[in-house]
């Protein structure tokens, strides 16, 4: 028997922090692309209940070079931070922390995941009108990256009264924030849109038979993002893809928001666009 030497005293160390991991796909997706660019690193996943979640915070900053952070502790994780970045201070959720000389940095790349996926589909970004179904975490992420490439938002919710709180947490990133977004009742949307981004949960599974708009808004959409990617293909993006809309699937968010976190750990060889591309269409195969 030959010894296992592929991790050693030089391995970088990188993690996921959370409360329940059973189906992170993290610690795939990062430790092949860490094989394929030939990292000497390893990902690992982290899990740690809300009691004792203080306890990890030293050991991720002075034994790991980075690490991300999901459900429940993307709000959490933020007193513990030494630095915010613009993006990261604006959502105030942190899912990608750099350690640089024991500080503990934060970032936000879920959108950029988001945005990156949309573009590999030709689909543009820039100055769009969006319709973004739901308010809560993802919706935000979803409508800042919309705003800070120049477009406007209309967030569909159930109570578009309670939209306010929504609406201020962009103010201090975008001075004209208020002119640039709406929100509207969820089963009244009238309006016709560039893109439709769905950051409700509404299509997964077990509930895949599900749609989170009525049929008859597909009739004034150019394109559909949904954020679902359990299933690959929910029945919003079958209904769009029926009617020859351009329709981007959510697991490319869940690949390139981890593709961004790696251009933060700076001590990584970032994989080539081509290497991106072979990951992710192995990642597919194997959803």
């Amino acid at each position: 028997m030959n010894i296992n030497k592929s991790i050693g005293p030089s391995t970088q160390r990188y993690a996921v922090l959370g409360e329940h991991l059973d189906h992170t796909w993290s610690p795939y997706i990062h430790n092949t692309l860490f094989e394929a660019t030939g990292n000497d690193a390893v990902y690992l996943p982290i899990i740690i209940d809300s009691a004792h979640f203080s306890s990890v915070i030293d050991v991720l900053r002075y034994g790991f070079k980075g690490f991300n952070v999901t459900i429940p502790y993307k709000e959490k994780i933020l007193p513990y931070l030494d630095e915010l970045d613009d993006r990261a201070r604006a959502l105030k959720a942190v899912n990608t922390v750099e350690v640089v000389d024991g500080r503990l940095i934060g970032h936000n790349t879920d959108g950029m995941g988001m945005i990156r996926a949309i573009e590999a589909e030709r689909v543009p970004v820039t100055g769009v009108h969006a319709l973004i179904l739901g308010g809560g975490g993802a919706a935000r992420v979803a409508g800042y990256e919309i705003l800070e490439r120049g477009g406007t938002v209309d967030f569909a919710l159930r109570n578009p009264q309670k939209a306010s709180g929504l609406i201020a947490s962009f103010e201090d990133a975008f001075g004209d924030a208020a002119s640039r977004i709406h929100a509207i009742d969820f089963d009244a949307v009238q309006d016709s849109y560039d893109i439709l981004i769905n950051c409700t949960p509404v299509g997964m599974f077990p509930n895949q038979d599900a749609c989170p708009v009525e049929e008859r808004v597909l009739e004034s959409i150019g394109a559909i993002f949904d954020a679902v990617y359990n299933p690959r293909e929910t029945c919003l993006l079958n209904l769009a893809r029926s009617r020859g809309i351009p329709a981007v699937e959510g697991l490319g968010m869940l690949f390139y928001q981890a593709v961004e976190a790696q251009r933060f750990w700076r001590l990584l060889k970032l994989p080539p666009e081509q290497v991106q591309k072979e990951v992710y269409r192995a990642l597919c195969a194997s959803f």
